[in-house]
């Protein structure tokens, strides 16, 4: 079959994004299937591009990417302009390519556009896969809070998911949210998660070390944290965090890879806090390929929201990641990964007020220095990754509904 896969900011293994789409892209061309990627330029900052849209074959994958810059650093309008812009030129494409599907990966909500487009002009059916639960989040964020912007939003999430032949949450509770919100029949609704990509988290070299070059020494034992340092991510908490463990147990470090329009800002308190360069340091992100070496070398790795409900459904890929290195996982939220974690025994689960901070951080340094716990869990992390997140089991699923939506 042709399908047609549209995914704003499609990365690779060499660019510092989420490697899904790739994952799944690649994964369903070696099927034999032919693949058609529109996306843009933001998260392939390793090729330059000119023209309006450039058209390149990547791994077996037809790439059209339109030249469009984005950034976590952005406001949330000037995002919100780059959605409109990608939502316009986008449905001009996917209207001139031959598909026999389309899938359609959010956010932004308005990816949806152009597939719903394409299957009213084209007939072509599409699955919409849903990362985040739009408008849901925003909402509860207080990003969206005109009441007319936030009833349009909802009726048009609803006709996305009517018209969808198929939806993929990443999430059973964003399943969950899905159904009690708009009454979408449960058998058009398939819960896919995340990737634990245990092949690519399964390279690195014993004699390495990235950390020891970048801080000078090296560290007992390590908390890493590789992602974006955006509003939604709260990493305040981790300064806060650090500045206990300061007092309690100084010998574990904190590192911190990524970017994002909190960055500044988190710089500037972890100094407040008397921990930036101590026990905390930040560094820029890095490609995927080299995530490997840092999850191997890094005692446990770590992921953070702000304390918002509707956040807890979401499906990190530093979750994942932590799962396909081997690594145990701290986070301080409740939700399906909380479960997870604590059902599985493969990390540390801590309270989301920093009011209890005092407490949390005495039990994680507790935590952090029981050897043989943190060695139990990192054999049952990649064991969890294995058998329940690896790429054969997401493709293999996602296979089977193209299959059955196309025929």
């Amino acid at each position: 079959m042709r399908i047609l896969y549209i995914h704003q900011y499609f990365a690779m293994p060499t660019s510092s994004g989420g490697t899904r789409s790739y994952d799944l892209a690649t994964r369903f061309a070696k099927a034999g299937h032919k693949v058609v990627v529109v996306t843009t330029s933001s998260f392939l900052k390793q090729y330059t591009f000119t023209d309006t849209w450039t058209v390149m074959e990547v791994d077996g994958v037809e790439l059209h990417v339109l030249n469009l810059e984005y950034s976590n650093k952005m406001s949330f309008a000037k995002r919100a302009l780059t959605f409109v812009q990608f939502v316009a030129k986008s449905t001009m494409r996917v209207l001139k390519l031959q598909g026999d599907v389309v899938l359609a990966t959010s956010t932004p909500i308005t990816i949806a556009v152009p597939a719903m487009i394409k299957r009213t002009l084209h007939k072509v059916p599409y699955i919409f896969e849903v990362r985040d639960v739009w408008p849901e989040v925003p909402v509860a964020m207080g990003i969206i809070n005109n009441k007319l912007l936030v009833s349009l939003l909802n009726r048009f999430e609803k006709r996305i998911y009517r018209r969808a032949a198929h939806i993929v949450p990443l999430s059973d509770d964003m399943k969950r949210s899905i159904e009690e919100r708009t009454a979408v029949p449960v058998k058009k609704l398939s819960v896919i998660p995340n990737i634990s990509e245990v092949v690519r988290f399964g390279k690195y070299d014993t004699g390495k070390s990235i950390l020891s070059g970048l801080l000078g020494f090296t560290p007992e034992k390590t908390v890493l944290y590789a992602g974006t340092l955006g509003m939604v991510n709260g990493l305040r908490y981790l300064a806060d965090l650090a500045a206990h463990m300061l007092r309690l147990d100084d010998s574990v470090k904190f590192v911190v890879f990524g970017d994002g329009m909190e960055k500044a800002a988190l710089l500037k308190y972890a100094e407040e806090k008397g921990v930036l360069g101590n026990n905390l340091f930040f560094f820029d992100p890095v490609p995927k390929s080299q995530l490997s070496q840092l999850y191997y070398e890094c005692t446990i790795a770590s992921s953070f929201v702000i304390p918002v409900p509707e956040l807890w459904a979401n499906s990190a890929n530093k979750f994942f990641d932590c799962l396909a290195a081997g690594r145990p996982i701290l986070i301080n939220h409740r939700g399906w990964q909380a479960n997870v974690i604590e059902q599985e025994n493969v990390g540390f689960v801590m309270h989301y007020d920093t009011a209890d901070m005092p407490v949390e951080a005495r039990r994680f340094a507790e935590y952090i220095n029981d050897k043989p716990l943190l060695q139990q869990q990192q054999a049952k992390a990649l064991l969890l990754a294995q058998q329940r997140y690896s790429l054969d089991i997401a493709a293999g699923a996602y296979l089977k509904i193209l299959d059955h939506v196309v025929s």
